[in-house]
Formats: structure tokens, sequence, C-alpha cells
């Protein structure tokens, strides 16, 4: 849909004189009944016609005839009298005229007389036809056109007044329901969407209404994200093309409050006026019914439906409905709707239509007000998009002053505006109670996260993660990015966590996640902690230096998730903890990170058997523990930069281990040997370990694909070999041959050996090894190696049939190239800079796969022989 054509959609032209056309008889019903029904319609604001407001001079018959047509919907008034007018039975005929041929929406209303009475012309009708057939004036075809309106009329949905106690409840369910057929028949523009076009437009061309098949369409999202609004607007537009209709709102509420079974006799009601509204509607649809289904093209909206069990108790099978028949559902339960024809997901508002629906609800105009320009982008920041946070503070921050903005922008950041909270916390009580923990966890500690890293955590936990985080994405609590990062909307977050404060809004101690600097420094600093808390997440850039009692984690007995960081990565302790240590952690951590521990070592009690992660970077640790200790779930640990440490842990029982990661622990003399013997260590970091002399190993290593030796200035000797090793960094290194124990690593992608100053062989056990050709685009960097010449560049290269980079700057003992450089048929790179090459071989005409050749700086080349051509 264009937005030409939406304006005109949406044109104000197009609305109709009066909202409600009252039809009734005067004699027995304009002093009591009608006239409070009608004052009811006022105090609404409807524009309602009734026959006392004819202008004087205006002929009755023409002027009702004039006002029927200038009506959106019809409220028949049936009383006892009523057919003893011909005015009311005219009115009657004119009014289903306009229903069949304009679509006019029609309410029967049953005062103070039976339905049948009036459908089958029993009882007061009766009589009044009698006499009506008495009269010479009246013609028969006139009497039978009066008794078809009057069959047509009561097989509508509609009011029976002897089903109320009071007058005063009847009058107010049938304003509801007036109220409610005109909010779906309004045109769009009345309520001032904004950011609806695309949106419409493209749910419209789902719908394919030109088609014959049954389409159903889902409209998923977050709470607020406008579904609702979108289906109605959808369904004002299109039901006219169908032959019945039914907008079913609020399913989820109302399915609560009065049971799926009412909301299918009002649905059944609606899509086959002749049933009684009142009457009972089987789960299992009678064959008459079916019948009478699948012959009818119907419209039919289900809005907020959060279950299956919602969807299915409504309408069982789509197939039941006739040719052509199209129905759209909205829910924030993705998997509700994971058989429906397509699902299309409601995503947030781009900041410039944000703006526009916030300054219409704040200002009532589409730009903010002078002054308030700063403090409109920052409420804009924070409804991200949303909608219903957009109005709702709109509304609430309208005609405040530019101090009360700024208080409650302030307000929010604590608390949430209760209005959108209750929405968005709806989907919360939908999940059982892991989903309830996985989604706290996330919007406390890990939104951003890897989803691996998450489900190995929360699995530790016995959270049964994997299903948990399908549930909180189709129920649009979260999101998977394309990079398999789980994100939450801001607004969710904070929805998450008011309701963990909720749990004891006076002590943090007391809450089962602690993640506001403020309150978490409270809790440790005064020993303040419970057993009800199970994490607790810290950034120490954001405090002052915190002394802790020997106890402060010993009555944390249930805690999980334990992380102080430190964005200002150098920093070094910002917790101290007495000289006597800690007397314990607890037993359930699954996530300990401590930036800037003091101690020498983990407290002795502490039993890591649920440990997943394990960092504790920029420490004063020596070691981690004594022994060997159960660490079955462990599956990586970080010491970076832990520049006293001495000695690493026999990991013998970390048996799923992947990655360990040692860099600059300048004091670490040898790894233990078990670390290289264990069947699931994916990443070995001992970048700057400069006191590591050896790194050997007759274990062939099962996982190990990155090893990282970069800086290691003392090591001369390495025999480490993995089939699926696929990057290897030796620069800066002491090694003076070349490893021959790589060449069984097929998979190897990169081998870094640069400014290996003593390189200057091949390892003796190189005929050991079988020479593979099956390296897949090997990048191989040699630079700096100053020992480096032709002939030991020749073993090096032998065989390495698929190197695609070479890299050799400042070699400086290199002056020419091996002769059979052309056995690299693979070559795409080589660089030369800075070296002391004097020729090139001719031989290097025939590396037609190469690309690059760089020689700036090469001051003694000489000459240079005939290059491939496709340099």
């Amino acid at each position: 849909m264009t937005n030409q054509q939406m304006v005109n959609y949406a044109s104000p032209s197009s609305l109709k004189t009066y909202d409600v056309f009252l039809s009734f008889r005067g004699e027995d019903t304009r002093d009591n009944f009608t006239s409070h029904l009608h004052d009811a319609l006022k105090q609404t604001k409807l524009e309602t016609y009734i026959d006392y407001r004819l202008r004087k001079g205006d002929e009755i018959s023409q002027a009702l005839i004039q006002a029927i047509q200038d009506s959106h919907v019809s409220v028949v008034i049936f009383s006892p009298k009523y057919a003893t007018s011909k005015w009311c039975l005219d009115e009657i005929t004119k009014i289903m005229e306009c229903k069949e041929d304009q679509g006019q929406v029609v309410i029967p209303v049953f005062y103070k007389i039976e339905p049948t009475h009036v459908r089958k012309q029993e009882g007061s009708f009766q009589q009044a036809f009698i006499e009506h057939q008495r009269d010479p004036k009246i013609t028969n075809d006139k009497v039978q056109k009066w008794r078809a309106a009057l069959t047509q009329a009561t097989n509508l949905a509609g009011w029976d007044y002897q089903t109320y106690r009071t007058e005063a409840e009847f009058i107010k369910d049938i304003v509801k329901d007036v109220l409610h057929k005109l909010n779906l028949m309004y045109p769009i523009e009345l309520k001032r969407l904004i950011g609806i076009e695309g949106n419409f437009a493209r749910i419209e061309s789902l719908l394919e209404i030109g088609s014959r098949e049954i389409r159903v369409i889902g409209i998923w999202g977050m709470g607020g994200i406008g579904k609702t609004t979108l289906a109605i607007a959808l369904h004002a537009k299109l039901f006219s093309q169908f032959e019945g209709h039914c907008f079913l709102s609020n399913v989820r509420e109302r399915s609560e409050k009065d049971g799926l079974d009412v909301l299918r006799r009002i649905l059944f009601s609606e899509l086959l006026p002749g049933e009684n509204l009142h009457a009972h509607v089987p789960k299992v649809e009678s064959h008459f019914i079916m019948r009478r289904l699948r012959r009818k093209k119907v419209f039919v909206v289900l809005d907020d439906v959060a279950s299956s069990e919602q969807l299915e108790g409504l309408i069982s099978d789509f197939n039941c409905l006739g040719p052509g028949s199209r129905v759209i559902v909205t829910t924030r339960d993705k998997h509700i709707i994971s058989h429906v024809d397509e699902i299309y997901e409601v995503k947030e508002l781009n900041d410039r239509d944000s703006l526009q629906l916030f300054c219409l609800n704040a200002f009532r105009e589409k730009h903010p007000k002078n002054g308030f320009e700063e403090l409109s982008e920052s409420v804009i920041a924070y409804c991200k998009g949303n909608p219903l946070a957009l109005k709702v503070l709109g509304a609430h921050l309208r005609s405040r002053s530019e101090q009360a903005w700024n208080s409650e922008l302030k307000k929010l950041q604590k608390i949430p505006n209760v209005k959108f909270y209750n929405v968005l916390k709806l989907s919360f009580d939908d999940l059982d109670h892991t989903e309830q923990d996985i989604f706290l966890d996330i919007a406390c500690f890990l939104k951003g996260e890897y989803i691996d890293r998450i489900i190995s955590l929360l699995e530790a936990c016995n959270f049964f993660p994997a299903i948990g985080i399908e549930v909180l994405a189709d129920k649009s609590l979260i999101t998977i990015s394309d990079r398999n990062t789980i994100e939450m909307h801001d607004l969710i977050q904070e929805m998450g966590w008011n309701i963990v404060r909720q749990e004891s809004l006076e002590n943090p101690g007391r809450r089962s996640r602690l993640w506001d600097p403020e309150e978490v420094c409270d809790v440790l600093k005064y020993n303040r902690g419970t057993e009800s808390i199970e994490g607790i997440i810290l950034d120490l850039s954001k405090i002052e230096d915190l002394h802790l009692s020997f106890d402060t984690f010993t009555k944390m007995t249930n805690i999980r998730f334990l992380k102080f960081y430190n964005e200002e990565w150098s920093s070094g302790c910002k917790i101290y903890l007495p000289t006597n240590g800690l007397k314990s952690l607890s037993d359930k951590l699954s996530y300990l990170q401590w930036h800037g521990y003091c101690l020498e070592s983990l407290p002795s009690t502490f039993s890591p058997k649920l440990l997943v992660e394990l960092s504790m970077p920029n420490s004063n640790l020596q070691k981690l523990w004594d022994g060997v200790q159960n660490l079955v779930n462990l599956k990586d640990i970080n010491l970076g930069f832990c520049q006293n440490l001495v000695e690493v842990p026999d990991l013998s029982m970390a048996t799923n281990l992947k990655q360990l990661t040692l860099v600059q622990c300048k004091s670490l003399r040898q790894v233990h040997p078990s670390i290289l013997s264990l069947p699931k260590l994916q990443v070995l970091d001992l970048e700057g370990c400069t006191e590591i002399e050896s790194l050997q190993t007759d274990v062939h290593l099962k996982s190990l694909q990155n090893l990282r030796l970069s800086n290691c200035s003392s090591l001369k000797e390495f025999s480490v070999s993995s089939v699926e090793l696929e990057r290897l960094w030796f620069d800066g290194t002491h090694i003076q041959e070349f490893p021959s124990s790589i060449w069984c690593c097929a998979k190897l992608k990169l081998i870094n050996i640069q400014g290996c100053d003593n390189l200057d062989g091949v390892g003796n056990k190189l005929s050991h090894y079988p020479r593979t050709a099956s390296f897949n685009g090997l990048f191989l960097v040699l630079s700096g190696c100053k020992q480096l010449n032709a002939s030991n560049l020749y073993f090096i290269l032998d065989g390495l049939l698929c190197l695609t980079s070479l890299d050799l700057e400042n070699c400086c003992n290199l002056r020419t190239l091996p002769d059979s450089i052309d056995l690299l048929p693979s070559l795409k790179y080589l660089r030369l800079s800075g070296s002391n090459v004097e020729s090139l071989p001719a031989s290097i005409k025939n590396l037609l796969m190469l690309r690059d050749l760089y020689l700036d700086n090469c001051m003694k080349l000489v000459s240079m022989p005939e290059l491939p051509q496709s340099l």
C-alpha cells in the first residue's frame, strides 16, 4: 500500500454523519429504556440519531431513510409494540437493505419480548400483523418484506434483556458492543498510526485476498509493538470483502476471565448469525455448523492468543472455513503459530517514526516543543522503538515541566512505567520456573553473550537451556542475532530487573540477582548476603576500593554466577581481602570471573565441580588449588596476566576443557603434562610466557585448533601435533629448527614464525613425518628470521603444494629464492620487502596463481626475470 493509498483510505470524507441510528417504538420505550440508552451513547461521545432530533418541516419518512443510510450502526430495539408501527417496520426493512448493500452493522435488542416472537411474528407481533393485513392500503408484498426483515434481523447476534438482572448492566453491554464494532469500522487515520504503512502493505500482500485458498497469517512480536493495531487496521479495511467476519480481541485476558466456551459462542455467533449468541457451541462442532462454515467466506482476527490450547479451542481446524477465508492470529509466542501459512514479525519503529509518535502524544504535534528537543531524544532512546512505551510516556509527560521530564527519566532507570511494565510482564508470567530463571539470568548477566556459551553455563545449573532459549525467542523475550548472540530489548531487560527488585524492595541481599554497583557494594561491604543470592555482577571500574571480610560469601550458598570484571583492563586489584583469605565460595558456582583477585590461591574448601568458566586475569594468584579437582563441567580457563603464577594444577579431570589462556604468565616455567593430553582442548594460548623453555608431548591431540606461543622468548624445544590444528604462532620464540611435528597437521591455515632470529634449519625428525599436500590455503610467515637462507627455505617449502601466502619480509640472510619455487602452484601472495635478495629464479614465471609480489626496500636486487602474467 502506498502512502497515497493509505491517505485515501483514511480520509475523513469517507465517514458517515452518524455513528448510531436508534430504531424503536416511542410509545413503549421512548421515555424509559430508549432514553437511557441514548444518554449512555451520548456520554461516550457517539453521534446518535433519534427521531425527535428531526428539524421542523422535514418529511419524516425521507429524513429517516437518509439518516439510516448515513449511519454506521443501527441499533434496533424490539419491544412488544414495535410491530404496531408501520414506520418501525419500514425502518427495519430499510436497515436490512443497508446491511445488505452497504455492510451496515445491525445490532438487535430484545426489550421485554421473546426473540422468537419477533423472528416468527408470534404473540404481540402476530396480533400487529393481523391488523396490518386488514388495512387495505398495505399490500401483501409489503407485509412479506416486513416479515423477511424481522426474520433476518433476529438471526443476527443480539442482546436479550431477559438474561440480565438490571437495565443498567444491559445498557452497559450494548454500549460496549457498539463501541467495539465502531472501533473496528472507523478509518485507521483516526488512530493516529505512525510507521504502519510498510507493515500494513506487507501483511496485506501475504493475505493474498484474491486467492480462493484459506490463508492463515500470524502477526508476531513483543508486547506493545503494535500487533493488535495492525490487525485492527487490516480488519477495518478488508472485512467488507467477506461474507462474515469476527474480530475477537484480547483472547488471552478474556479466556482467563470468561473461559474459551464463551469466546467460542461469540466467534460462531458472529460468523453464523443464525446461531443464538447465548446458545451452547460444543468444542466438536455439529455437522450442521461445519456445513454452514464451509460454505461461507469469512475474515477472522484472533487477537493476543497466548497458548495453543486457546487457538485450538477457538478454531480447531482452519479448513472448516469457506474458500477464500482469511484468519489473522496475533501473538507474542511464535511457537503457537508455527503451523500457519506465513508468520510476520513486527519490528521496532525507526527513530524518525518514534519521534513523531511520541510528539503526537506528548505535544499533540509531530515535532518537539521548543526547549524539549534533547529530552524528547532521551525518551526515544529509552523506548527503543516500542509504540506502546512511546504513547504511554508521551501521554504521561504531556504538559509537564522540564524539571518533571528530567525527574521521570531518572525514575525510569530504577522503576519502569507500570502501564507498559504490566503489558510486557504477561509474557514472563507465561513461562515455567526454569524458563523464568533463564530469562532473568540473561536480563541480569548474559545479554549479548554467544548462545553456545549461555547454554554451557546454564546446563550446569540444570535449567535445560536449549529448549528454554527457544521458548524465550518464540515469546519475543529475546532475539538471536546473526552473530549467534542473545539480545534483549532494553524495555524487556528493565522488566526483568524490576521483577528481581520486587523480590525484596528494601534489602538487596535477599534478591536472587545483583547488578547495580551501589547495591552490590552495600551487600558485600556490610556482609548482607543471603542464601537468596544466585548471581552478582560488578564492573570494578565504577567503584572505589572495596574491603571484604573473611566470611563475605559464606551465607551465599546458592550463588551460581560471580563476575567481578574491569572495563579498564590494565588496572589491578580493586577488591581487598584479609590476609587469612576467604572462608569459602559456593560449590554451585558455574561461572567465576574475578579481575585482580588479590590472594595467592582460591579457598581450600572450594569444590568447583559445577564450574564451567574460570576467569581470573590480572590476579595475584600463584596457584589455583592443590591436588586434582573434579572439573568435568569446566570448559574455559583464563589466567592471563597473572604474573605471579608459578604452576597450573593437574587438569586431567577437566575432560571437557576447550580453552586455556595463560597469556603473560611470566613466572610460569612449565605447563602441567595433563594439559597436553586433554581430549577436547581447542585453544592453548601461552603468549608472553617468557620462562617456558619446552613444550613437548608424545600424545597426538585430538581437538587442538589454535596454539599461540608468541613471544615465549625462552622456548627452544617444541613437539606438539593435532589433526585439527589450524593456527600456530611461534613468532618471537627461540626455536632453532623448523618444528617438523607440524607436518602431520593437515588442516593448518597459518604458521607464524616471525622474528625467530635463531631459526636456521629443519627438524631432524622430518623424514619421520609424511609431507602433506592437503594444506588448504596455508599462510606461512617467516618474516624477520635473520638466519634463514635459500637452502633451509627449500626444505621448509618442499611439498607445500597448497601454500597460498608466503611472507619473507626482512629476512636479511636471504639472497635468492630456491629454484624449486615453481613447485608451489597455489602461491598467490609473496612478500620479500626489506630482504637482501639479489635476484629471483627464472622459475618464478611458472607461478601462474601469483597475484601479489612485494619487493619494496630490496636494496640489493639487481636483476628481474620474466614474471608470471597473473601479476
